[in-house]
Order: structure tokens, then sequence, then C-alpha cells
């Protein structure tokens, strides 16, 4: 079975906030709030499958690599050390061929600590982007309550210069 596709997903989304907010309907209205909630928790719990089932591929695309260059190299080094057991005029090619699969291993390792670091280099990244997005969103917030202050306190001032 194939994974949804991206406009599929959203439509489940959007049918699922439609079903709170009909589930929710009372004489006044769902409140905005308890709606936000409701929407939030949904987008995460989405999102987080999502964020799962990547990780799952990353995971076997990672072991499938890691067993096709092992076998591999296991391959190579028991040719060659066939051929150096049967005829020791091939050992100094055995021994740079062994030491090649050798390095194609460390070289994978060297990758693979490559790609933790620069994931959490990036996970990093994008917290602190959030952080400043929130940030921005309260200041932004605080701004305009204080402009409606002001607008309320103009207009206050302004009737009573009429009167």
């Amino acid at each position: 079975m194939s994974d949804p596709t991206p406009q599929q997903r959203a439509d489940y989304l959007v049918r699922k906030l439609e079903s709170f907010i009909r589930e929710g309907k009372s004489e006044h209205g769902m409140s905005f709030k308890t709606w936000q909630a409701m929407a939030r928790s949904e987008l995460a719990n989405a999102f987080t499958e999502l964020e799962r089932r990547q990780l799952r591929l990353r995971q076997d695309a990672t072991g499938k690599r890691w067993i096709l260059v092992g076998v591999t190299t296991a391959v190579t080094i028991g040719f060659w050390g066939t051929v150096v057991a049967f005829d020791r005029h091939f050992g100094p090619l055995a021994g740079w061929v062994c030491t090649a699969a050798g390095g194609l291993v460390a070289v994978l390792g060297v990758e693979m600590v490559w790609r933790r670091i620069s994931r959490q280099y990036r996970t990093i990244a994008r917290e602190k982007g959030f952080e400043r997005i929130e940030d921005f969103d309260t200041k932004l917030k605080k701004l305009e309550a204080d402009i409606w202050r002001k607008l309320k306190k103009t207009k206050e001032q302004a009737e009573e210069l009429q009167q």
C-alpha cells in the first residue's frame, strides 16, 4: 500500500477539523481557542506520523547501504585472501585492494557521522528560526495592543475636545 499524497493528507485534515467544528458546535459556536487547540493537536499528530515514516525510510536506506558495502567488502577481502593463499605473487595487489575495501567502509562511517552532525545542526537552526518567529509574533501582538490603546486614548481626547 502506498502512502497518501500530500493532497489526500490535506483533505483528511480538513475533514477532521470540520468534524471538530461540527461536533463542538453549540448555540454560541465553538470558541476559537478550542478550535485552535484541536487543530494544533491534529496537525501535530499528522506531522509526527510523517516524520516517523521518513525516519523509518532513512533508516532502511542506511541499513541497506551498510549491508551492501559490508558484503562487498567481505567478498573482496575473501577473494583476494584466497588469491594470496594460492599464489603469494599477488600479495601487494591484494593488500592494496583490501586496504581500499577497508577505506570504503571507513568513508561510509565518516559519512554517517557527518549526516548525524548536519542533521543536528539543521534541527538547532530550525528551532532557532521558530523561536525568532514566536518572539516576533509576541512583539507584534504587544505592538498591536499598544496601538489600540493609543487609538482609544486619542478617540477619548478627541471627544473631550469636541464637548
